[in-house]
């Protein structure tokens, strides 16, 4: 992506995450840049919850990583043919190098089995015992896992996201009780997106 110093170099298409304290986040697309404002698509429900004159936390994502991170207004609503904010131009964009870590608290389904660090990497179809759980807690990077399984030093299974299933290898780092702190091993950045972007559409404040 090329760099960002204002609005107007924002791209077609481009997504915006978006924060509004009272709400959470939500994830708008650019759909025309003129010089009076970004026209962006936005779900039903955010355009419902915002108003015109409100300010908006933005950040768009180039590949594989960092943020272009903004403030910017609320300058008008058109509901027809689909929701629609136009935002006001900045040019008081700020670089990270990181991106925000979020946490979402979900009812995630996960199925799994569990290996020890002395185990071979190879394993077959007749040595796999597969245990159910469910993730809690979910970042780009970690989550909670409840299930009453004893879970040894790693687990490997399958994250149902929508309309993707995100493989994951992850290491215990924490116990309490039956809830386990997993960290993914190995995430590569596409997987990375899917569940950022996961949690924008289900993080609630």
């Amino acid at each position: 992506m090329k760099k960002i110093t204002k609005t107007n170099d924002i791209k077609t298409n481009t997504p915006i995450r978006v924060y509004k304290k009272g709400y959470g986040y939500s994830l708008l697309t650019l759909i025309e840049n003129n010089d009076l404002f970004l026209i962006c698509k936005s779900p039903d429900d955010f355009f419902n919850h915002i108003q015109e004159n409100e300010t908006v936390e933005c950040y768009i994502w180039p590949y594989p990583d960092g943020s272009y991170d903004f403030t910017t207004t609320v300058l008008g609503k058109i509901s027809s043919p689909f929701p629609i904010l136009l935002l006001q131009h900045t040019d008081s964009i700020i670089y990270n190098p990181s991106r925000q870590c979020l946490k979402a608290k979900v009812t995630i389904p996960f199925t799994f089995f569990t290996f020890s660090i002395n185990t071979n990497k190879s394993f077959s179809s007749e040595d796999i015992q597969w245990h159910k759980g469910t993730i809690l807690e979910l970042t780009d990077r970690e989550a909670v896992l409840h299930t009453a399984t004893k879970l040894e030093h790693f687990v490997k299974g399958h994250l149902h996201l929508d309309t993707k299933d995100v493989d994951i290898t992850a290491k215990v780092t924490g116990i309490n009780s039956t809830h386990y702190d997993i960290s993914f091993v190995g995430l590569d950045d596409t997987d990375r997106i899917a569940i950022l972007d996961y949690i924008f559409t289900v993080y609630r404040e």
